[in-house]
């Protein structure tokens, strides 16, 4: 079922909802430019992100087509249950998101872990998926530092997530946009300490199999700095998926949609029209 949110927690042209996926678990998800048709935008944020990542692309995109921005369980507004998070389960959360808002074929728009989710269910339902946006994407993925050992109680949390933080800064963010950073960082923070940790557990899944099959037009957009998923990863995925562009944007890190919205907020539209 989905629940409305109440009348002062929307905005015109835009709603909230949240969808139940299990029975103590809810999917949160901002619903833009309700009034447009057309095949709707699916956007999925990346590891410990949450659905404000995309406030600026999606207002962009709202313009002309329908969004759906979800925050995965575990993350931002949704549910927060202590169980162990694949992404097998987030692709199947989504599901039950796409089918609670019926809407029947999707276009699914991913960042990071949201690419990967993506993925997993465009090979799990690809007659729901219309196209593909893959921002940072990788078929396989390997954690390019070291982490901190995890600590075992919350009191020790915040010192784990501030080294943690400290580690993961050069893969993915560059000295020109410092703002990035510190709002990656304060989201990273926030998340709790059982999330967290279920989230370190996260294996990501070989999805090199499943690439040659991504019949749909996929887009692929890399950041050029990116040092957490480079652009030989998404361009492994260009050259396996038969109906794939790359597009690789200059001096970006890997939260290129938020350093150079200019660049790819356009290519987006410009890849939907097509």
């Amino acid at each position: 079922m989905t629940e409305s949110a109440p009348p002062e927690a929307t905005t015109p042209g835009a709603a909230v909802e949240f969808v139940d996926v299990e029975p103590d678990v809810s999917i949160f998800c901002r619903i833009g430019g309700l009034a447009n048709d057309g095949i709707p935008l699916v956007l999925l944020h990346g590891n410990r992100d949450n659905h404000s990542h995309y406030a600026e692309l999606e207002s962009i995109l709202a313009r002309t087509r329908r969004t759906t921005c979800i925050d995965f369980r575990g993350h931002g507004l949704s549910s927060k249950p202590d169980c162990p998070l694949t992404p097998d389960l987030l692709a199947a959360d989504v599901d039950a998101v796409i089918r609670a808002l019926g809407y029947e074929r999707v276009v699914l728009i991913g960042h990071s872990l949201g690419s990967v989710t993506s993925m997993v269910y465009a090979s799990t339902w690809p007659e729901r998926v219309e196209r593909m946006v893959l921002m940072a994407p990788a078929a396989h993925f390997e954690i390019g530092f070291e982490r901190p050992d995890p600590p075992e109680s919350p009191e020790a949390f915040a010192a784990f997530v501030k080294e943690a933080n400290r580690r993961a800064a050069p893969l993915f963010f560059t000295d020109e946009h410092p703002e990035v950073a510190r709002r990656a960082t304060i989201v990273w923070s926030q998340v709790p300490f059982h999330v967290n940790k279920n989230l370190l557990k996260l294996k990501h899944p070989d999805l090199r199999p499943v690439v040659p099959g991504f019949t749909m037009p996929v887009l692929l957009v890399a950041g050029e700095r990116d040092r957490s998923t480079t652009v030989d990863d998404a361009r492994w995925i260009d050259e396996h998926a038969p109906n794939a562009q790359l597009f690789v944007v200059p001096g970006a890190a890997h939260f290129m949609h938020n350093e150079r919205l200019d660049l790819v907020a356009p290519r987006i539209l410009e890849f939907l029209e097509s």
